[in-house]
């Protein structure tokens, strides 16, 4: 399979979401394009992809812009195809946060006027080294508000599950093809 992947990344967490995805795709035999929605893509012809995966940063409870920008251009092409959408939030790491994520989601998806086939809401990570001082506030006032303290960097991803949600995708997306 032929597979498109586009992220939008703030801190880079994304982007090795996104690398990762890639990485465990092209392992199983898949052709993967890896594309960051900050750069251009000229020449990019989305539909003459089998297959698009689309992962997106939460920041200040919205995902990326310029993934938003490449879902809107591109929408009608991307309805077409097989799509996944991978939220990356601090939201989905802390007890009782699906129903936050999950809003970031629909609220993206309503802003575009597109739903992916497949969602999945993943863990992002704690970069302290990578926050100025009001972003540090941020972190620590608002959004670890309700939860454990935590001041050091800390990856919430599970690596393990998002490869398994990546084979439920693919084994779904083959038996479809057949």
């Amino acid at each position: 399979m032929d597979v498109l992947v586009v992220y939008g990344t703030v801190e880079g967490h994304t982007q090795k979401v996104a690398k990762f995805v890639a990485t465990h795709l092209e392992e199983q035999g898949h052709s993967i394009t890896l594309h960051d929605s900050n750069k251009k893509m000229e020449g990019l012809w989305v539909p003459s992809y089998d297959a698009v995966i689309l992962a997106s940063s939460v920041h200040q409870q919205r995902h990326k812009g310029s993934l938003a920008n490449f879902i809107l251009s591109q929408r009608k092409s991307l309805a077409e195809m097989p799509s996944l959408f991978i939220s990356v939030s601090l939201s989905i790491a802390f007890e009782g946060g699906h129903n936050e994520a999950q809003s970031y989601v629909d609220h993206l998806f309503s802003h575009c006027n597109f739903e992916a086939d497949t969602t999945l809401l993943v863990g992002g990570a704690l970069q302290f080294d990578k926050y100025d001082y009001y972003m540090n506030q941020i972190v620590e006032h608002i959004v670890l508000a309700e939860h454990e303290l935590v001041s050091e960097d800390r990856e919430f991803t599970n690596w393990e599950q998002l490869a398994r949600d990546l084979d439920e995708f693919v084994k779904l997306e083959n038996t479809k093809s057949v």
